[in-house]
């Protein structure tokens, strides 16, 4: 199991050097936006979007770690606390790049970061309600935490990739 999480690393970190090459810069008057209207919406809100979105991803891996190890007796409630958090901080997140990119004058979902965010907490938000049925659907408890389990590592996996993503892009803003 190490080797799986130790490829996963590898392969994220290709991504995250692939993804922040300066070639793919996009200036203002690229995404049609005057220069003067994109700064008053994606640098001022950015760091706002992105604590929200690295804190959800903590609390997803931190609800990830509580239902490994299983120490306390108390850990299914943990679990579903950190992850309902997270998920909270992630739409949180999500309302305020909405609010960015309005601001900005660009249009929303135009960029691969924006639409695969989306999807993600879309993946997201069926995977808590999913997690949630699991103690109210007993008959088919096996089927429905499986699911769970398998759409939550992808919901991480997204999550990652898309921060990095996200990082990318602020890098080609920042360096205009």
């Amino acid at each position: 199991m190490m080797k799986i999480y130790i490829l996963f690393f590898f392969v994220t970190a290709l991504l995250f050097a692939g993804l922040c090459s300066p070639v793919l810069a996009h200036t203002a008057a690229e995404m049609g936006v005057a220069p003067d209207q994109y700064d008053k919406g994606i640098p001022v809100f950015w760091p706002y979007h992105a604590f929200s979105m690295s804190t959800g991803l903590v609390l997803f891996f931190s609800g990830a770690i509580v239902i490994h190890y299983r120490k306390t007796k108390n850990w299914y409630r943990s679990h579903a606390l950190l992850q309902g958090v997270g998920g909270l901080s992630v739409i949180s997140g999500l309302i305020i790049g909405i609010f960015m990119v309005a601001r900005s004058g660009t249009t929303h979902l135009r960029y691969f970061h924006g639409i695969l965010g989306a999807g993600t907490i879309a993946l997201i938000v069926s995977t808590l309600i999913i997690g949630y049925s699991i103690t109210h659907i007993p008959h088919l408890k096996p089927m429905i935490r499986t699911a769970h389990r398998w759409m939550g590592r992808v919901s991480m996996g997204l999550v990652i990739v898309n921060i990095l993503l996200g990082i990318s892009m602020m890098s080609m803003v920042l360096a205009q």
